[in-house]
């Protein structure tokens, strides 16, 4: 299945450049674990004694990393390829060359297929969006890899009111002997443009692992982003501090237009101590007491000139009813852009703190610059 995909993509990548009505590269270089899929560019980590205490010293790494992607889109198809090249891990992942890329046929009208390793967040709960992370979480992905179908339609005056709904399956070669693994999603949007949005996703259907999400937002309110949502048997562990079965995420989100002030702030929150571990209920205990799963992101930021944006993110993770587990990070930023369209730059100081104080400081520092952007 993984080399038919693969196939599917090579093919949809190649026609869509004979085809295409836009073509668009650009590359990202530095070290940013936000822009780059890698590290940081410089870390310093606080050492620790052999039983686990701090030392008054610190270690330091430089990372270097680089993104190159292309983007082919037409009247009835979009595709996107990627490659990620690495000094260390990328995502974690041992390899430090990566691929990864998608593409998308439309059939017929209301009607299109998808293919590819990954999705990114073409195919997402528009309502599951986080305001302050600026991303869609893995359970609002309706679609993340593999082969899917998406249906899309629009009704109404104007036709303000719009759906779509999808199914795929995604996983490995190995994967799809095996229920638990197997791959097996769908999902769905409905909205009223201007005034608000319903969606839900199902993951992971054929085995134990089955993981949903059920979101609202309203969009009624120019420049403000207000979404909500449930999450059964959430593990990405990106957005709480440890899975849990049952989370409410709520996000917030404004820009002040005339000033250039933007805020966020996104909460989410297991609602007992529950988790799921192979399809069976387990709790988060210490000592008799109960441990929920918790994070917390804020982030504000303020375009001072055309081409200057400082801002300041905020994260905050830990299991309430532990104070010891509490992880903050804290990342003053800017991002400047460089004249005769070279590109941007961002850069800052993230720090790292736990409850024994600063034990990360890095510097992030990358470049993106677009190489082409042909429209016909």
């Amino acid at each position: 299945m993984k080399k038919i995909v693969s196939a599917m993509l090579a093919g949809v990548l190649v026609c869509g450049a004979l085809n295409a009505q836009s073509i668009k590269v650009t590359n990202t270089f530095g070290g940013d674990s936000d822009n780059t899929g890698s590290s940081d560019l410089f870390t310093y980590d606080r050492q620790k004694n052999e039983d686990g205490s701090y030392k008054d010293k610190y270690g330091n790494t430089t990372r270097a990393s680089d993104r190159l992607q292309l983007d082919v889109s037409g009247k009835d198809f979009d595709s996107r390829l990627r490659m990620e090249i690495g000094t260390t891990k990328i995502n974690g992942k041992e390899s430090t060359v990566r691929f990864r890329g998608y593409g998308r046929f439309k059939i017929v009208d209301g009607f299109q297929v998808i293919a590819g390793n990954d999705f990114f967040t073409k195919v997402a709960v528009d309502a599951g969006y986080l305001a302050a992370s600026d991303d869609y979480p893995k359970y609002a992905r309706i679609l993340q890899n593999g082969f899917g179908g998406i249906v899309k339609g629009s009704f109404g005056n104007d036709n303000e009111k719009y759906f779509n709904v999808a199914g795929g399956i995604k996983g490995t070669d190995d994967s799809y002997n095996d229920k638990d693994t197997f791959g097996l999603d769908a999902g769905m949007n409905f909205g009223i443009k201007n005034v608000m949005s319903v969606g839900a996703s199902l993951q992971n259907m054929a085995g134990n692992n089955l993981s949903a999400g059920v979101f609202v937002g309203l969009n009624n309110v120019e420049n403000l982003i207000l979404n909500a949502g449930y999450i059964y048997n959430n593990t990405d562990t990106d957005f709480i501090a440890k899975s849990a079965k049952n989370t409410i995420s709520l996000s917030a989100g404004y820009k002040f237009q005339e000033s250039g002030i933007f805020l966020a702030a996104d909460v989410m929150s297991a609602i007992s101590n529950e988790y799921l571990e192979d399809g069976e209920t387990k709790k988060y205990e210490n000592d008799g007491k109960k441990l929920i799963p918790f994070l917390a992101k804020g982030c504000v930021s303020y375009k001072a000139k055309d081409n200057l944006t400082a801002g300041v993110k905020a994260k905050v993770a830990m299991m309430i009813g532990d104070d010891d587990s509490r992880k903050t990070e804290l990342y003053p930023n800017i991002v400047y852009t460089l004249a005769d369209k070279m590109g941007t730059v961002t850069t800052g100081v993230r720090l790292n703190l736990d409850k024994d104080g600063l034990y990360k400081i890095a510097i992030p520092l990358s470049w993106k610059c677009t190489f082409a952007d042909i429209k016909k």
